[in-house]
Formats: C-alpha cells, sequence, structure tokens
C-alpha cells in the first residue's frame, strides 16, 4: 500500500470525531500543519493527550472534549481561545498528570499493558481528582506505589525531520514523550520534512523513532512544524498567531479556513512576515556533530 498522501487525505482518513489523538511534539516539532488541517476539517469530540505541544486553536475551536496532559493553561481569564471555549460551552476536561505520569501512562500503552507502577504522584493530590491513578501496595515489599492507567490513542501524530516512503520516520533533537506516544497509537500519521529514500534511514537506524509497519500515512510537508522550531532545519517563528480576540480570530478566519491547505497558509504568512521569513529562520551554516560509525 502506498502510504504517502496530502494532509487533507491522511487526516480525512485516520483522524475521527470522538478521536482520543496523541499530539506529539513538547516546545519542538509540533505537527502544526496536521493541527491545522485538524482544525479546517471541523473533526470535533477530541480527547487530546500532549505534553507541552501546542493544542491553543483545536481548544479555541471548541473541537476538544478533553486534554491529557502534564500541564496545559487553564484560566479562561488568561486566554481568549479558553476564554472563547467556555463560550461556546466547549471548554475542556483536563486530566492532570506530572510530565512523568503522561509518559508512564503512554509508555505503558506502547508495551500493551494495563497499568504501570511508580513512586512517582505519592504525597499529591493526583490521585485524588485523576481517577486514572490509583495507589496501591506494592505485592512484593508492601510499600506504597501509584497505578498508572495505561493511554493508548485511537491515533498518533508527529513531525520528524526524514522518514522513506514506508513510514520509517527518523526525529532528533529534543524529543518529549514523542517515542512512547506514537508507538502507543493505533493510527499512526507521520508528517515529515522531506522524504528520503530509505537506504538513508537503515544507514543510521538509531533515530529511527517509528518502524514503518507500524504507520498509516506519510505526508511531505516541508515546515510543517512552523511556527515550533525543529532541530537541524529551522527556529521558531513568532508574531504570527495571537492570543487575544482580535489576533486570534483574524488567524483562523485568514490562514486556517482562509487557507486550502498549508502550502497556501506558508504563501500567506510570507505575505505578512515577508516574501524571505522562511529563508531567514532557516538554519544556516549548522554546527556538524562529530561522525559516528555504525558498520561493522
Amino acid at each position: 500500500m502506498n502510504k504517502v498522501m496530502t494532509m487533507k487525505e491522511a487526516v480525512s482518513r485516520y483522524v475521527k470525531s470522538g478521536d482520543t489523538v496523541f499530539v506529539a511534539g513538547a516546545q519542538h516539532g509540533t505537527p502544526n500543519a496536521a493541527i491545522h488541517e485538524i482544525t479546517r476539517q471541523r473533526i470535533d469530540h477530541l480527547a487530546v493527550v500532549s505534553v507541552l505541544a501546542q493544542s491553543t486553536l483545536l481548544i479555541g475551536e471548541g473541537l476538544v472534549d478533553k486534554m491529557i496532559t502534564g500541564y496545559a493553561a487553564q484560566d479562561p481569564a488568561e486566554s481568549y481561545p479558553l476564554s472563547k471555549a467556555k463560550s461556546l460551552n466547549r471548554l475542556p476536561i483536563f486530566e492532570e498528570y506530572s510530565h512523568f505520569g503522561i509518559s508512564l501512562a503512554l509508555f505503558a500503552g506502547y508495551m500493551g499493558i494495563p497499568y504501570i507502577p511508580t513512586k512517582g504522584h505519592l504525597g499529591s493530590d493526583m490521585p485524588k481528582y485523576n481517577k486514572n491513578i490509583k495507589v496501591s501496595d506494592c505485592p512484593f515489599t508492601g510499600s506504597k506505589v501509584a497505578l498508572i492507567r495505561a493511554v493508548v490513542p485511537d491515533a498518533g501524530i508527529i513531525h520528524v525531520q526524514r522518514a522513506d516512503v514506508d513510514g520509517n520516520a527518523q526525529k532528533w533533537g529534543s524529543v518529549g514523550v514523542d517515542m512512547e506516544g506514537i508507538n502507543a497509537s493505533r493510527k499512526i500519521i507521520v508528517t515529515t520534512e522531506k522524504i528520503v529514500d530509505s537506504d538513508v534511514i537503515r544507514r543510521d537506524p538509531n533515530r529511527t523513532i517509528i518502524p514503518g509497519f507500524r504507520v498509516s500515512a506519510v505526508v511531505e510537508q516541508p515546515f510543517g512544524a512552523f511556527p515550533a522550531r525543529l532541530a537541524g532545519c529551522y527556529n521558531s517563528g513568532t508574531g504570527v498567531m495571537r492570543t487575544d480576540e482580535e489576533g486570534f480570530e483574524k488567524y483562523v478566519r485568514e490562514l486556517v479556513y482562509g487557507a486550502a491547505d498549508w502550502n497556501e497558509y506558508i504563501e500567506k504568512v510570507k505575505t505578512i512576515k515577508g516574501q524571505d521569513f522562511f529563508d531567514k529562520i532557516r538554519l544556516k551554516k549548522p554546527v556538524m556533530s562529530d561522525p559516528i560509525i555504525t558498520g561493522s
């Protein structure tokens, strides 16, 4: 099966209303092009799993029922998108863990086990408010342990630096809980800066964050993480989406629903920020790592 497709096709095939969706990226490499397409297609009643990934757009447009997260801003008085969601009666429920806790929940899903024990969360009030964290006696030592229920997303979306046509995807730089979350997901969309020959992947196997046999769709999408940064490719870009009422509504109207796809979005951003804007944030003369010999 040819897994290479457009973003519009990948999202419409593999993200459905009511899904639990893992959004990769922890202030690095967020799959923003895919988030825009989910918004454009108005796929709603989502439960979003993320750690420091940008979900403002989905929340502000009333598409999220639940946020499963290690941290998220929750005060509508401090955020217009949250305030808008509240006015639409679409303010999501926030299911909180520590950052380590959500990584364990996803890791349990990755391993196919129903829960995972930890000393984390003990002594906090998280088990009181989160029904998916239980405190129990260890059967071996008798000491108290917290049990964190596995999270298994229906769909996972990740943006990477490179992938092949089969979906073997490689990502480097800070990866947050990308490895755990994307491998726990049932359906996987890989968006990538570029599609490379499979031999490129095989020459550096340790960078492969998800094996191709698990992947449902591959989308080649340059600047697919913008405005987040992507290690080795480009720096972050600021000042495009604002979270005040006027700025947010203008952004959604003109750059989300007003763009047919991410390529048109990029062209619209150029008219705002200058035709050379993306050339300016692209890395110039990067400092290369020392080469590593992986062959025998």
